[in-house]
Order: C-alpha cells, then sequence, then structure tokens
C-alpha cells in the first residue's frame, strides 16, 4: 500500500545526505508532499539544486552543513538544527560513507577507523544532539544495508551492523514516547556509493533511488513495519 503522502503536509523532517542519490530522492518526494525539510550535506553547496527543486515545489527547505567526520560539524549541525525549527517530526539518516571494501584483513585499520567514525560513531553521536527535538510519535529512519555484517565489505559491512543495533536499542528505548525507529534497506539502487562498490555494474540495471524511497515515506507519514524493512520487498503480499 502507498503511504498516505498528504499526513506529511507541514511535518519537519530532518535528511542527512540529501545532496544526491537515496537521500535527495527522499527530499523531493517529502517536498512533493509539503513536508517542511532540513536537509544536510557535507557542503550546503553541493546541497543547492535540491534545495531548489524543493522550494519550488513550494515546500519550506533549509540547508545545514554536517559533515560526519568531525564531531564538532555534528554539534554545530544539530545547534543550528534546533535554531531553524522547535521540534521534528521525522529524522532520516542517510549519509554515510563507504570506505575500504574487500577482506577485512587487508584493510587499513585507519581507513577503517574513519568509515565507523562516519557511519556509526557521529551517527549515534547525531541522534543523542537531536533527542529533544525529536517530537513524540516522531519516525526515525536508519537507512541501512544489505551489506551489514556482509563478508567483503569491510567497514561499511562493520557499521551498518551496529547501526542496525542502535536503531534496536533506541526502537525499545524510545518506545514509551511512540516514536518509531525503523532500519531500511534500499537494496541496490542507482547512486555513486553503489557504482564505487560495483565498478562492473551496468547502471542501467539498477533502479533509480526515487524507486524506493515508500517505506521511508510509511514511516514518517506513521506507519510502524518493525524494526527493519527491505525496499525490494515492499508492497509484496
Amino acid at each position: 500500500m502507498a503511504p498516505d503522502r498528504a499526513a506529511l503536509a507541514g511535518a519537519r523532517v530532518l535528511v542527512t545526505g540529501a545532496s544526491r542519490g537515496y537521500g535527495a530522492a527522499i527530499a523531493r518526494a517529502l517536498s512533493a508532499a509539503q513536508a517542511h525539510l532540513v536537509l544536510t550535506a557535507t557542503s550546503t553547496a553541493h546541497l543547492a539544486r535540491v534545495v531548489e527543486d524543493c522550494r519550488a515545489d513550494g515546500a519550506a527547505c533549509e540547508a545545514v552543513d554536517l559533515d560526519l567526520h568531525s564531531s564538532t560539524s555534528v554539534d554545530a549541525a544539530a545547534a543550528q538544527v534546533a535554531d531553524l525549527v522547535p521540534r521534528l517530526e521525522g529524522v532520516v539518516l542517510n549519509a554515510g560513507v563507504l570506505g575500504p571494501v574487500g577482506p577485512l584483513a587487508d584493510s587499513d585499520p585507519d581507513a577503517i577507523r574513519t568509515a565507523i567514525e562516519v557511519d556509526l560513531v557521529n551517527q549515534v553521536r547525531l541522534l543523542q544532539r537531536l533527542s529533544p527535538l525529536i517530537a513524540d510519535r516522531a519516525g526515525v529512519v536508519l537507512v541501512t544495508s544489505g551489506a551489514a555484517g556482509r563478508a567483503g565489505y569491510g567497514a561499511y559491512a562493520i557499521a551498518k551492523a551496529g547501526l542496525d543495533a542502535v536503531g534496536q536499542m533506541l526502537r525499545e528505548e524510545w518506545s514509551a514516547r511512540g516514536i518509531r525507529v525503523v532500519s531500511v534497506n534500499p537494496g541496490p539502487v542507482r547512486t555513486a556509493m553503489r557504482a564505487e562498490a560495483h565498478p562492473g555494474e551496468d547502471p542501467a540495471t539498477v533502479p533509480p533511488p526515487r524507486e524506493r524511497v515508500d517505506p521511508v515515506l510509511a514511516v514518517l507519514c506513521g506507519e510502524d513495519p518493525g524494526p527493519r524493512v527491505q525496499a525490494t520487498e515492499w508492497g509484496l503480499s
């Protein structure tokens, strides 16, 4: 069943990693539903086109710099979000890096540390800083991956498995507030990260990100499909 996008009108939603790929597709779908958007990227200059498109839809849209390599940037971004909106009815944590892929034993330890810092440690830090802003009965989506815990995907697999665990923990810890915390795996989608991970793949054989946004919108609309959702299976009986 398609999500009731009318329920998103006026909802304040933060989307990280919104300058391209899956994050940009989510942002554009939310703007079409007239959500009030706060979008982040490592540089707001990279966000300019997406912000322009969202505002052209008539949606309120603000841009915030967020570099997940830096805890200082995380703290500053959270403070800026608090200045922009009094609360958040939705949060989508989509930003991340691939890091080194291949056998874990052969991966550079410093590169592993950096990827885990970005994809896990500072994701948790951002949620901690945003916690006072997240409204009761809000929807929180953690964008995960089928690579979580999977051999050959190095630090990314470790970090995504950890993020899934964070989602499960917060789902229980925030349940009294009615906050729905759901990990959504979009599956294979045509993004720069996918091309980096699978350089020999024909991108024409992979669906565009906009075809996999419905589970995210459903959670933000008020549905609770469970702790982890596969977007490739969404809507199938």
